[in-house]
This record gives C-alpha cells, sequence and structure tokens, in this order.
C-alpha cells in the first residue's frame, strides 16, 4: 500500500502541492501545501489510504469538509476546498497557520501566567460558542487541536468527529470518540458528547495551561473509570499562584455532572473575561519565546523558475581544513585540563529560587545537586527551595550541594459551613488559613443570607486556598394556585405539590357542600414564598344554634311538639301504652344541650 509521506512534492488535481507532512491523525494526515492557483500557503488533510475504500468513511470526510466549511469565525480554522485525486486519494484543503500548537506552548513554557492563560482560553471559547450556534460539537477539544499564529491568534482546528453521526459515535463495542485524557467524564462513562462536554474540554485545556500538567493521568480501563466520576483537583495545589477565581471556574467546567457546569462556552468565556486576572505578555510575545525565529521553506509556485546552485569545489577542501582544526583544538583543550588543576568553587546561595533554576545555576557551577527533603512550609511556593547545605564557602569541582524543597503550604481540614451564616462562614475559613472562593445565590427554603452548599465539601486544601460558597437567597416565589371549588383534601394536595403548607379551617356556609373549599387566604394568583402557609377554609355546613331541652313532661303531646318545634328541634313520638296522650319521659331528659335539627323523642302513655 502506498505510503502518504511518499505524496510529499506530488500536485494534487493540478492546484495543490504538497510540501512537507506536518502531522498525523486517525483519519489521515496533514501536510503544508502551497495553492498554485491562488499563490497562497495552505494546510492540506489527506485521507488514510487504508480508510479510502470505505464509503462510509468517505462519506465521513466529507461531512467533516462541510461541516468545518459552515463555520466562519476568526478562532476556527477556515475550510477552502474538498477533492479527489484517484479512488485512493481523498483531501481537504484548509487555512494555514504559521505558528505552533498549545502543546508545544505548554510543553516549552507551562504553567503560563494565570492572564495568558485566561486570554488563550476566552478566545477559544468564543469558538466553540460558534460551533455550538451551528450545531456542532467538537468532541475532541485538546491542545493539539489549538493553534497559535504569529501574531497571538488562537484558532481551533480539527472538526474530524464533530462530523460524526451519533449512531457513529454510539455504536456497540465502537471505540469511544476524542483522546482519552481529554475525555469528559460523560464520554468516559459512554454517554453522547453534548455541548457541555466541549465546555468540560476547555476547562481541561485551561488547568494543563495554568499548572503544566494534565487533569487526570493514567490510562487504561481504570483511569477512564476514575474519570467518569471524579471531580478535578484545584490547580493551585500544583502551582499555589493560581488565582481562586480559576481554581473556581476550572471547578464549574470540569464538574463531573454536566448540569454543574457552565450552560454555554459563551457563559465561560465571559466567566473567563471577568476574571480578575493580572494582565500578561501578549500571546503573540510567547509564541516568539516558544518557536523562535522560524521561516518558512520557500513557497515560490512552480511558474516561477528556480535558479540552480553552483556546485563548489571547495566543499571537499573546507571540510578536511575544519576536522584538522577540530582536532587540534581538541587536544589543545585536553592538554590544558592536564596541566591545570580545578580552582574552588563558591557556593552561591539559591535559597527561595525554583529547585530546577536552583539546580541549573549550581549544575553550570560544576556542582552537584540532590533533593534530600520535601515538606510544607507556610508562605512557601511547590519547588522553592527552602534551605540549603552547606549554604556557603566554597567546594571542589563535582562537590555536592544538598536541597531542601518546598511541597507547598501547609494543608489544612476543610470546615463544614452548611447552615451558617455567610459572615460566621467567612471567620470559620479565615481561622482555617482558607479564603471565600465564588459566592452563588440560589433559591432555598433555608434561612436568607446562609450558606446552603460549599465546594469542596470535606477533605484537606493547602492553605490560602478558596471554598466556594452557595448562599441562600430565600425561599422562590410562586404563584398560589386556585383551588377553590376542590374538595378538602385534593386542594391540600395541589397547595403541597405547588410547594406550600396547607393549614385547613372548617367554617360553616349555608350555601357550599359540606367538605368543599369556599376560599384561601391568602387568595389564588399571588405570589408568595416557597413553603409560605396557606390557610384552606373548607365548608362545615350550616351553622346550628344551641339549645337547652326543656321539660315537657306532663304536657299533652300536641302541646310538647309545638314547644320544641318551636326551638328548631325535630320530635318522634313513642307510645308507651296504647292510647296515651300525655308525655311522661324524654330523651334525651331536660336540660341536655342541643343543637337546631336534633331528633327528641316523646314517650307518651
Amino acid at each position: 500500500m502506498r505510503l502518504l509521506r511518499d505524496l510529499v512534492g506530488q500536485t494534487l488535481s493540478g492546484r495543490y502541492r504538497l510540501v512537507a507532512r506536518l502531522a498525523g491523525g486517525g483519519m489521515g494526515e496533514v501536510f503544508r501545501g502551497h495553492d498554485l492557483l491562488l499563490d497562497r500557503p495552505v494546510a492540506i488533510k489527506i485521507l488514510q489510504p487504508s480508510l479510502a475504500s470505505d464509503p462510509d468513511l468517505v462519506e465521513r470526510f466529507k461531512q467533516e469538509a462541510r461541516a468545518a466549511a459552515r463555520l466562519n469565525h476568526p478562532n476556527i480554522v477556515s475550510v477552502y476546498d474538498w477533492g479527489a485525486e484517484d479512488d485512493e486519494t481523498y483531501y481537504m484543503v484548509m487555512e494555514y497557520v504559521s505558528g505552533t500548537d498549545l502543546r508545544e506552548v505548554i510543553t516549552l513554557r507551562a504553567p503560563l501566567e494565570p492572564g495568558q492563560a485566561v486570554d488563550t482560553m476566552s478566545v477559544v471559547c468564543d469558538a466553540l460558542a460558534a460551533a455550538h450556534a451551528s450545531g456542532l460539537v467538537h468532541r475532541d477539544v485538546k491542545p493539539e487541536n489549538l493553534l497559535v499564529a504569529r501574531d497571538g491568534t488562537v484558532k481551533v482546528t480539527d472538526f474530524g468527529i464533530a462530523a460524526f453521526t451519533d449512531a457513529d459515535l454510539t455504536a456497540p463495542g465502537g471505540p469511544i470518540p476524542g483522546t482519552l485524557r481529554y475525555l469528559s467524564p460523560e464520554q468516559a462513562r459512554g454517554d453522547q458528547a453534548t455541548y457541555a462536554s466541549d465546555v468540560w474540554g476547555a476547562g481541561a485545556v485551561l488547568y494543563e495551561l495554568l499548572t503544566g500538567t494534565p487533569m487526570f493521568e493514567g490510562t487504561g480501563v481504570d483511569a477512564i473509570q476514575r474519570r467518569a466520576f471524579e471531580e478535578p483537583d484545584p490547580p493551585s495545589d500544583v502551582v499555589p499562584e493560581v488565582p481562586p477565581v480559576l481554581d473556581v471556574l476550572v471547578a464549574t467546567a470540569c464538574a463531573s455532572d454536566p448540569s454543574r457546569r457552565y450552560s454555554s462556552a459563551e457563559e465561560m468565556a465571559r466567566e473567563l473575561r471577568l476574571a480578575p486576572v493580572a494582565s500578561a505578555p501578549s500571546l503573540n510575545a510567547l509564541l516568539d519565546d516558544v518557536t523562535g525565529d522560524v521561516r518558512l521553506p520557500d513557497l515560490t509556485p512552480t511558474s516561477y523558475i528556480r535558479q540552480r546552485r553552483r556546485k563548489s569545489r571547495r566543499g571537499p577542501f573546507l571540510a578536511a581544513f575544519g576536522l584538522a582544526f577540530l582536532l587540534v583544538a581538541a587536544l589543545g583543550i585536553r592538554a590544558i585540563a592536564v596541566i591545570a588543576e580545578p580552582d574552588p568553587i563558591r557556593v552561591g546561595s539559591v535559597v527561595g529560587a525554583q529547585v530546577n533554576k536552583a539546580r541549573a545555576r549550581l549544575e553550570r557551577s560544576g556542582l552537584q545537586v540532590r533533593v534530600i527533603d520535601k515538606r510544607r512550609e507556610a508562605g512557601s511556593r511547590p519547588g522553592e527551595v527552602l534551605s540549603q547545605a552547606p549554604d556557603s564557602g566554597t567546594l571542589e569541582e563535582g562537590g555536592l550541594v544538598r536541597l531542601v524543597v518546598s511541597a507547598g503550604q501547609p494543608r489544612t481540614d476543610i470546615p463544614s459551613l452548611v447552615g451558617l451564616p455567610l459572615h460566621v462562614a467567612r471567620v470559620r475559613l479565615h481561622a482555617a488559613e482558607l479564603e471565600v472562593g465564588r459566592i452563588s445565590a440560589e433559591f432555598s427554603l433555608e434561612e436568607k443570607g446562609s450558606v446552603i452548599a460549599q465546594t469542596p465539601k470535606t477533605g484537606r486544601l493547602e492553605w490560602g486556598s478558596a471554598v466556594a460558597l452557595a448562599i441562600s437567597r430565600g425561599p422562590r416565589p410562586i404563584e398560589i394556585p386556585d383551588v377553590v371549588g376542590l374538595r378538602g383534601e385534593k386542594a391540600v394536595e395541589k397547595l403541597r405539590a405547588a410547594g406550600f403548607k396547607a393549614d385547613v379551617r372548617q367554617v360553616y356556609s349555608n350555601k357550599i357542600e359540606v367538605g368543599v373549599v369556599m376560599a384561601t387566604d391568602p387568595p389564588p394568583g399571588g405570589m408568595l414564598s416557597e413553603g409560605s402557609h396557606i390557610e384552606v377554609q373548607v365548608s362545615a355546613g350550616p351553622r346550628y344554634q344551641k339549645v337547652r331541652m326543656p321539660d315537657v313532661r306532663g304536657m299533652s303531646v300536641e302541646a310538647a311538639q309545638s314547644r320544641l318545634s318551636s326551638l328548631g328541634l325535630r320530635v318522634r313520638v313513642e307510645e308507651s301504652c296504647e292510647g296515651g296522650s300525655t308525655v311522661v319521659e324524654t330523651h334525651p331528659i331536660p336540660g341536655t344541650m342541643l343543637k337546631e335539627n336534633d331528633l327528641v323523642a316523646l314517650f307518651v302513655c
């Protein structure tokens, strides 16, 4: 099978000349090329020949080109063209970004200053927001896919995975799309990637820019399983100079639960720009430090005639002369080294310096260095030299300097703050040598101004670390539902479902059926705080007057009935002996308290 690197020097479709291979990926390889028609440098991505025979994969490659071509944003690499040279060579033509990628920046310069990291990732989030607005999820946000042009412009590239359909991405037994180190927790769990997955990836890259190390180490199934549920450590655990606001920002962007992350890449970009961090040198200055003065090879179009270099006959002579000169110089230096005795080397103090710089300084002086201990000390930074032995004087060349290095600030237990008023929580954190981080306010049934959640909840943090707090805004205002006309039990159920507490009160009524709600206090339609009490007035039927049972014994039946009826009582006559007409006894007995409409029995004889 033909190798893609063999294509260098060829011209595709009579227009795009392949100049050099730049990088390789799962679906293809990227070349630096030249557009002979428009006379400009381009990047050309060519599908792997082993994949070109699969019509589905070729169609995916086309989808990538179409998907990326729809995106028109200054921080997204533009796609110019798509074509096929033959049945094995499918290619895509893209904007060529002269510069480097964030992987090289991280390797050579990380940790970056917070301001540089914030500036970089805010424009990355702008680009992701534009992609999301077009319905695309990148799915593979990582430093290798974030390019930095020479003018400092950051551009997102490689939307190849984003072009796959959901069915492609979740096929049973298929590989998980994306780079394992930058997989979001939901992707690690095998769930479908969403816009929130790109937000997680942006947070992971921000963590790496701030610390110089990946957020999660390790490979294999165990690492992926941990990724699916673990929360990230704060960047300040690695680099204490990271401001607490960026600890909170990373924790929010990379929460294991997507619903707790920023709601969009646009919101994350806004939070980054609002972060109170010191200004830092621009990215183009950083790029100069990383890449130096790198110039592209001559990309003059082939329509121009190149002059052949004349062969020089002086080459062999100069080579021989140079070899002789180097041999003599080497022998001279060796002779001087044998004759001269080494001078004592003065031991300079490196206390307070970072261990890598201290090591380099001492080793340049001809001394050896060994770190003999690491310990936590208040006011120190990780990697800072705390003490050295000897700390002064002289040593012979090759002498050993022993260093004690800081492992960071001392750690302290995180206090439990939930339920405390905010001012008390501040005092507790201050007493534990911790700071108040991001404060958010949420509706809650807890007392207004009290702490209802904290991040992290438990564990240990370095002195000066921040704890994010969620504060109660008090109960949420809710509209009072209309329950008038419902049965009492149904009304209570409806009010409780809406978030209220129902207090039932019986009210007499001559019009409303017993057990039916007559009114509520407050009335329906108004706004009331969640958890408030609402009085539910339920009909108890008509209200009857109380009367005392009179003594009608000895009265005729007619007279007794008339007397009791005038009091609103009902009468039932019971004959105690045949043919009687006089009341001899009553039930209830005289003097008993009754209500209107109660039944009274008259015993007649």
